[in-house]
This record gives C-alpha cells, sequence and structure tokens, in this order.
C-alpha cells in the first residue's frame, strides 16, 4: 500500500467571510459577503444575481437600524476573536496546514483606497504568527467572495477593467507583509464557478448588461490577466512563493455510452472546469473555448499585451475543490446518477469522482496538486449527552481519503489535504449555519443564537488519528 509522503500537508479550510465576524471591527470594509441573508436549505441560497435597485435596497437593509433581515456572516463563528481557541483545537489535532483566506476589504476596505489598513495587516500577521507558532503551515486565498461592496458598485466589479489594478495592488501588499509566513497562495476561490456564484465571485449587477453570460467571460479574463500580473509580482517579492490556481471540480459523467450524452459530458468538463485551469497553467485560451465563444457570440475583448503575459506567468500548482460529481444526458441536461447517493441538500456522494477528477488533471497538467476542500454538510444538533456522533463524516472523509490513497500509489505529485471545515461555519451559498462540515460542533444556529460552545465531534478524534499515522489508518 502507497504511504503518503511525510511532509503531507493534512489539515483543513475554511473563509475569512464564513468563520471570522467582526464585520466593522478593525478597519474594514463592507463586502459582497455582508448583505447575504440566511436561506435555509436551499443549496442555490446565495446565488442572488442582484440588480442595481434591489441592490441599493438590500444594501439600506443592512445599515437600517432595524433591519428585516438577519445577516450571518456579520458574526459568523466569531473567529476573528477567538482564532486563539481555533488554532490551539486544530494544533491538538495535529493539523500541518490551514487554508484560510485573507478578507480583501480589511486590507483595502474601499478596493481603491490609497494605502492599506494597518490594522487589518497586523490582525492577519498575529494569526500567521500563531499558526507556525502551532506547527501549522497558512495556505492563503487572495479572494474568497469578499470583494469590497465599493467595487461593485462604483467598478462594475470584475467586469470593471480598473478592477484588475485594485486586486493586484493588494495581492502585492499580502505579498510583501506575509511572504515569510505564507509559502502557498492560492489567488481567486474556485474561479470556475461564474454562473452559480456569479455575484460573489464577479461582484456584477446583472441588469446593466445586454448579455450577462457574455459580460461574466470578459470579467473573467480580467481575472485571468489580473492573476498572471499576481504571479509576476510574486515571483519579484519572493521567488519562493507558490501560487496556485483553484477549481471547484464540476466533473461530469454521460448518464449512459450514447455518443451525444458522451460528447455533451466533454463540452462540460472542458468549459466548467478545463477552460480556466488550462489557462492559467497552459497559459491560452484552448482552441475549444475560441469555439465555443464564436458558437455561442461571446467576444472577448483582450488588450495589446494581454495574451504574452497570460502566457509568460501562468500558476505553480493546481488546487481542487471536491464535493460531487454531476451526470447528463444526450441533450446536455444534468440528470440524476442511479448510482450516486445524495446528501439531504442534493449533493452526491462519489469517493470514485475524486480519483477520476484528479487523475485527469494530473494527465493534464502535471503540475504539485492540493485538494483544497471536500467535507459533507448535515444538519446536527447535539444528543442528551452534548455529543454529536458523526459516523457518516468519518465515512465520507474515509472513502475519500481511500481514493487519494490511489492517487499516491499513482505518483500522482499531491501534496495536501484541507477538508472542509476543521470546525463549524456559516455556509457560503444559503448562509445558514445549520449546515454543517466541520470536526468541531460551534453552538450556533441560523439565527445567530446559541452559547458558541466549541464541542468535538467523533469525527475530530478520528481525523487526529489519521494524521498521527500519516493516513495508513483510516
Amino acid at each position: 500500500m502507497a504511504k503518503f509522503p511525510e511532509t503531507f500537508l493534512w489539515g483543513g479550510a475554511s473563509a475569512a467571510v464564513q468563520m471570522e465576524g467582526g464585520w466593522q471591527e478593525g478597519g474594514k470594509g463592507v463586502n459582497v459577503a455582508d448583505i447575504q441573508i440566511c436561506r435555509a436549505h436551499d443549496a442555490h441560497g446565495g446565488n442572488v444575481n442582484y440588480t442595481r435597485q434591489s441592490l441599493t435596497e438590500r444594501v439600506a437593509d443592512v445599515f437600517s437600524d432595524h433591519p428585516v433581515h438577519h445577516y450571518p456572516k456579520h458574526e459568523a463563528v466569531d473567529f476573528y476573536h477567538r482564532y486563539p481557541e481555533y488554532i490551539e483545537l486544530m494544533k491538538q489535532a495535529g493539523f500541518k496546514a490551514f487554508r484560510m483566506s485573507i478578507s480583501w476589504a480589511r486590507i483595502f476596505p474601499n478596493g481603491d483606497d490609497a494605502q492599506p489598513n494597518a490594522a487589518g495587516i497586523a490582525y492577519y500577521r498575529q494569526v500567521f504568527e500563531a499558526l507556525h507558532e502551532a506547527g501549522i503551515t497558512p495556505i492563503v486565498t487572495l479572494s474568497h467572495y469578499d470583494m469590497p461592496l465599493a467595487i461593485v458598485q462604483h467598478h462594475q466589479g470584475w467586469y470593471g477593467r480598473e478592477t484588475i489594478e485594485m486586486y493586484v495592488n493588494y495581492a502585492r501588499t499580502c505579498f510583501e507583509q506575509f511572504h515569510d509566513l505564507v509559502p502557498y497562495w492560492i489567488a481567486v476561490n474556485q474561479i470556475n464557478l461564474i454562473f452559480g456564484e456569479s455575484f460573489s465571485s464577479l461582484g456584477m449587477i446583472m441588469d446593466e448588461y445586454e448579455d450577462f453570460t457574455a459580460a461574466k467571460y470578459q470579467a473573467v479574463h480580467h481575472e485571468f490577466v489580473a492573476n498572471a500580473l499576481l504571479v509576476r509580482a510574486a515571483k519579484v517579492i519572493d521567488p519562493q512563493i507558490q501560487v496556485g490556481v483553484m477549481l471547484a471540480d464540476q466533473m461530469t459523467y454521460p448518464l449512459n455510452s450514447d455518443p451525444k450524452a458522451c460528447e455533451q459530458a466533454l463540452e462540460a468538463n472542458r468549459m466548467k472546469d478545463y477552460f480556466y485551469s488550462d489557462v492559467q497553467l497552459r497559459g491560452e485560451y484552448p482552441g475549444y473555448a475560441k469555439r465555443y465563444f464564436k458558437e455561442h457570440h461571446i467576444t472577448i475583448r483582450m488588450e495589446p499585451g494581454d495574451a504574452e503575459l497570460i502566457k509568460e506567468n501562468t500558476m505553480d500548482f493546481l488546487a481542487v475543490a471536491y464535493y460531487y460529481s454531476h451526470c447528463v444526458d444526450a441533450s446536455g441536461k444534468k440528470v440524476a446518477n442511479p448510482f450516486t447517493k445524495a446528501t439531504q441538500w442534493g449533493w452526491t456522494i462519489d469517493p470514485t469522482g475524486l480519483y477520476i477528477a484528479m487523475s485527469s488533471y494530473w494527465d493534464r497538467y502535471h503540475v504539485p496538486m492540493m485538494i483544497a476542500e471536500n467535507g459533507i454538510g448535515v444538519e446536527e444538533t447535539l444528543d442528551s449527552e452534548g455529543q454529536i456522533h458523526d459516523d457518516y463524516r468519518i465515512a465520507y472523509h474515509r472513502e475519500h481519503i481511500a481514493q487519494m490513497r490511489k492517487l499516491i500509489e499513482d505518483e500522482v505529485e499531491l501534496f495536501a489535504y484541507t477538508l472542509w471545515s476543521p470546525f463549524d461555519i456559516v455556509s457560503g451559498n444559503s448562509c445558514e449555519m445549520e449546515k454543517r462540515y466541520g470536526l468541531i460542533y460551534v453552538d450556533v444556529d441560523n439565527n445567530g443564537q446559541g452559547t458558541r460552545k466549541l464541542v468535538k465531534k467523533d469525527s475530530y478524534a478520528w481525523y487526529q488519528h489519521v494524521i498521527e499515522t500519516e493516513g495508513e489508518e483510516l
């Protein structure tokens, strides 16, 4: 049986907007997550596209003396104040890495500020130093659904080309301030989710575009250019910095062996996954994407030098979030896979899909890879003894780590596994607290009520043992 390398980074992952809270503390500006409301039991609840009017109304409610809605990410699970407790629990579990994000609005509150927010820089330095003292390597995402709201309101989000300069300035500041503490950086969280996470990721207002889909691809091009500039800046500041592209794997199977279904699955895999990593790891727009854009009457406006910049500044590694797989029929319609089970939120449970997806990426790119997110969200409550016996979570991670072993045996260069999540956090999509992923229970509900006590679930001890045995005993 293949062994995980001694240098393998076992750990967990979270995001500033889902764990920090402190939404108006330490000089932080308002970001896109601060206006999200809870939509419980809605798998796509956070995927709201705003008109200019609806955005104005929502922002007015956020700052009202008597808001109509509850905004869970304002407090989240209070990592902002309680990070020493959370880090201590990760240390006790033996974590080697913690993937987290920096809140863009905590460094540049409005995006275009002349100077960075010193309090924000000091805060993250404290967190990174605490992680190092605990023997935990920070893996840091620069943009994780936390664009400063001012960029949306005044610069059209990523559609506005001026956002490139603001983002690169933010990234350069982070590299300069933290390169001695952070060896691995992820540029944009799940850059390929431009439809499922269009407002959170791209910061675009839907009624300002004649063709919203085409506009999104233009915005992504601006992200590609920004990421190339980011890589170039990183290597000047510190040649040892490693910068990665991250995908939310959308691996799609054909429903059957009908050639049309197989073709539809190929198209889905290309345009939902490979397109984004092909550009940033191979350095050019692939031919199939050019054909797709032509067929769908999409024109990408490139400035002189864009193509060369992207070609000359490719990413160092690939980070993948893997939760589930998809299935399509001959028409391209998503259908249920009769061979997989699903969670209560309708997400398929397909450990084999992890092996297939990661193998495909390795064959395609041959760059170091990490599994940046992987987990199962379940509605949980403490039992009469104040415990949670989450055998289902143990089974989920055991089966996925077993597939990782096969990757190691295939000599795939897999360097980290950061499960989602070390502790319960506010859901990214539906903004609910009760969709729980953590190894540690956080006693707070969808309405922000609870003791906020931290309770280790059974999966905590199990994962602790997995790390102790370097993945040999699952």
